[in-house]
């Protein structure tokens, strides 16, 4: 091969991989924040079953690797009737089949990766990989080349330590392959809000929205938790990020595509139905409301783009429904809340046909019709019960979204304090939405009638906040419920909050002009609090639940001092400083939290994935 291909070739893999980073990551550091994230959320991976609704979802992907969309054998936990699976038509189902199918691939890669090297090994050097990878980016975005070389030194000892002391991991491929489908999920949440928060603002407010969401509320906690409360999250940040780029004049800047990016938000729509079709629907909602009540361009063509992408993203959704309730419409979770079977399903179908007794030809057409609706009915009949239920019960408000501890609605059977967070317990930094207030009061005098035509920051900041209140709403008589943890079911209001709050200028002006200074707090309060809070814990609860109350009222104590900040709208001098050390105290209180509940609180049988992890766990016998 003469030297001019050996170039060409070169050049061409590496603009091939510039593409596919950009693409995917956006650039270098976002592709150094996935990788950091993904090293995050092995922390805290639990390699076993921490709710007992994974064993549906573990049971559900033995059975589709075996060629068959129905469970057929109880694979993992008691039995294949577990929390999670359905009946119908005389078969058990399992739920989220997208999330399902879309771990096969994980399940391949595991399985190929058994055959070369035992499955703890792979585990450990997948991770420490991963580490290196990041250790190699940093050094090159700080372009020092020291942190190249020490960072690689101290990962080979890591290695070297996690082998010294693994251990066999359990035969369990199928939950493992669960785990690291939602942990890339989760990884590409911190990405995507970079991106975002770096074209409505600046590179450094994407970064340090990023590291709010990662450490500052319970992501890592969720990451490798089989459940859908990050994908969400996820899913809910793509639409935005494609939502702002989908504005041909985003705020001054000619958008490339400006049709493919807007396709984009609706086709994640569709795809995220195959995993949660309520939750979807909202979502769907909530972006047409955002997109097409504000959109410069509604004509027909692209109208009818927007649906042909819609229509060919719900196609998976549509299949699994029809393999499994021979309707399009009726995916398995539907099934279940209606009580259906296969033989009530067909004897109301019957029903209908002689109702109408075949006397009007418009009956077959308004069926259809009622059909497609009905899901918009229930949505819209589930955010006025909400909204009522909320006018009714404010204390129920109340505990699910400020004080939990003290609800008689989260005991458990035991009358014990249920071991349950508030979404201010579990994330502080949302106190600083307090800032909305002076913000509007500072806004009011110069506010006139807008346009219908938003700019590109202005429809997500709509879009944001239809989808948060139409999640609230949506599961408002749902709450509080016992056994959530950290509100998983509110998990959405975590990203939405994280990116409200740095929109709001007090918060972003206190974070971009002293960042250091709140990094250098943030790491005092972890590595020198975190110890104080070691020593509160081992000394002063006596269970789980009186653990989580130690934490409740450590979170609720940072959170008060910086909803008062906020609260007075001001970031200069060394009010911007005062902000920055709250925001850091209200970050460490959630990440302290997190880092427990990975080494001590959760060990599940010491089922950590990381020895080094579960080592000091049994180092610090707290619970």
């Amino acid at each position: 091969m003469s030297v001019d291909s050996v170039e060409r070739w070169t050049w061409s893999r590496s603009g091939i991989w510039s593409t596919v980073r950009a693409a995917v990551f956006g650039d270098r550091t976002g592709l150094a924040i996935f990788l950091a994230s993904a090293c995050l959320f092995a922390v805290c991976w639990r390699t076993s079953v921490f709710i007992n609704d994974s064993y549906a979802l573990a049971n559900g992907l033995y059975s589709l690797s075996n060629g068959r969309l129905v469970l057929t054998e109880a694979v993992y936990g008691p039995g294949l009737e577990t929390p999670g699976v359905r009946t119908y038509g005389g078969e058990l189902l399992s739920r989220n089949y997208g999330v399902i199918v879309l771990s096969l691939p994980f399940l391949w890669a595991i399985d190929a990766l058994g055959n070369v090297v035992a499955p703890r090994i792979g585990v450990l050097a997948l991770w420490s990989l991963a580490l290196l990878a990041l250790v190699v980016q940093v050094g090159h975005l700080t372009g020092r080349r020291w942190v190249r070389v020490l960072g690689s030194g101290g990962v080979l000892v890591v290695f070297a330590a996690n082998v010294a002391l693994a251990e066999p991991l359990a035969a369990k491929s199928h939950l493992h392959a669960l785990q690291l489908f939602h942990l890339t999920v989760a990884a590409f949440g911190p990405v995507l809000l970079y991106r975002l928060l770096g074209h409505v603002h600046t590179p450094r407010v994407g970064l340090l929205g990023a590291l709010l969401f990662a450490l500052g509320t319970p992501l890592a906690f969720w990451a490798t938790v089989p459940k859908r409360h990050v994908i969400t999250a996820t899913v809910v940040l793509g639409i935005a990020y494609a939502l702002y780029r989908s504005r041909v004049h985003a705020d001054g800047a000619v958008v490339e595509n400006p049709l493919a990016f807007r396709a984009l938000a609706y086709a994640l729509v569709g795809l995220y139905a195959w995993v949660h079709a309520p939750e979807a629907l909202l979502l769907g909602t909530c972006l047409a409301a955002a997109d097409v009540g504000t959109a410069d361009d509604n004509s027909p063509r692209t109208l009818a783009v927007l649906t042909a992408a819609f229509a060919v993203s719900l196609v998976p959704f549509f299949i699994t429904n029809t393999l499994i309730a021979d309707s399009p419409l009726r995916p398995p979770r539907l099934l279940a809340a209606t009580g259906a079977t296969g033989e009530t399903t067909a004897a109301s179908g019957g029903g209908t046909a002689a109702r109408n007794g075949g006397e009007s030809p418009f009956a077959p057409l308004a069926d259809a019709l009622e059909t497609a609706l009905s899901p918009l009915t229930l949505l819209v009949g589930e955010l006025v019960l909400g909204f009522e239920t909320a006018l009714r019960q404010p204390g129920d408000i109340f505990h699910a979204y400020v004080r939990s501890g003290s609800s008689p609605d989260v005991l458990n059977r035991s009358n014990e304090e249920a071991v349950n967070l508030s979404v201010l317990e579990s994330a502080p930094i949302l106190a600083a939405v307090t800032a909305l207030v002076p913000t509007i009061r500072r806004w009011w005098p110069r506010a006139s009638l807008p346009d219908r035509t938003l700019s590109a920051t202005r429809v997500v900041d709509c879009f944001a906040v239809l989808a948060a209140v139409g999640f609230a709403l949506l599961y408002a008589t749902r709450l509080p419920v016992h056994a959530q943890v950290t509100a998983r079911y509110l998990f959405v209001l975590f990203p939405l909050g994280v990116y409200g709050v740095l929109r709001l200028p007090p918060v972003r002006e206190a974070l971009t002009g002293h960042w250091r200074l709140f990094c250098w707090t943030l790491a005092a309060c972890v590595f020198v609090g975190g110890q104080l809070v070691v020593v509160a814990v081992a000394l002063g609860a006596a269970g789980l639940g009186e653990a989580f109350q130690l934490h409740a009222l450590l979170s609720l104590s940072a959170a008060a001092p910086l909803g008062l900040w906020a609260l007075a709208g001001r970031s200069e001098g060394r009010y911007g400083q005062l902000g920055a050390v709250l925001l850091a105290l209200a970050t460490s209180a959630a990440l302290l939290f997190t880092c427990l509940a990975a080494v001590e609180y959760y060990p599940v049988g010491g089922a950590q994935a990381l020895p080094i992890v579960r080592t000091a766990g049994d180092l610090l016998p707290l619970a």
